[in-house]
């Protein structure tokens, strides 16, 4: 028990130091990659198969975007990104479900509902071929909802 406690409180603070490490990334994909190197979750996990995947995405798609969208994008992003400094999951299983839970609110606080029919189909077009991922497709579902009240 005490091993288990010892490397859950390394843990946590090695995280803590290293996000600091990555600090010059923060409106970077690359700081996806540089919070990898200390989760070690791999290709398959959130940082690597998600996180980063769609921030490259979306910066390779943002002509698609008003200048509004843009600037959403910019917002959302700096929002996803400070999430994952919040998190104390020390699994990758459940820091991609964390993860995943704070699209929403990163979303709908930084003015998604708010886009224009025009963007919003740009963002469903970046991602189109993982919206029906269960995860996904029960995030976006919420976020829509939210819109409406």
């Amino acid at each position: 028990m005490t091993k288990y406690l010892l490397f859950l409180s390394l843990s946590i603070y090695s995280f803590g130091s290293f996000a600091g490490s990555c600090e010059a990334k923060t409106d970077d994909c690359e700081y996806y990659s540089c919070v990898e190197e200390q989760r070690h979750c791999g290709k398959k996990g959130y940082l690597l198969n998600f996180g980063k995947k769609y921030c490259l995405k979306f910066s390779e798609k943002d002509h698609l975007f008003s200048e509004k969208g843009k600037e959403w994008l910019s917002n959302v992003r700096e929002c996803l990104i400070k999430n994952l400094d919040k998190s104390q999951a020390v699994s990758c299983r459940k820091f991609k479900r964390e993860q995943f839970k704070a699209h929403i609110p990163c979303y709908v606080n930084t003015g998604y509902c708010d886009l224009s029919r025009k963007d919003r189909f740009a963002v469903k077009k970046v991602i189109y071929k993982s919206m029906w991922r269960p995860s996904l497709l029960w995030s976006g579902m919420r976020v829509i909802l939210s819109c409406r009240f």
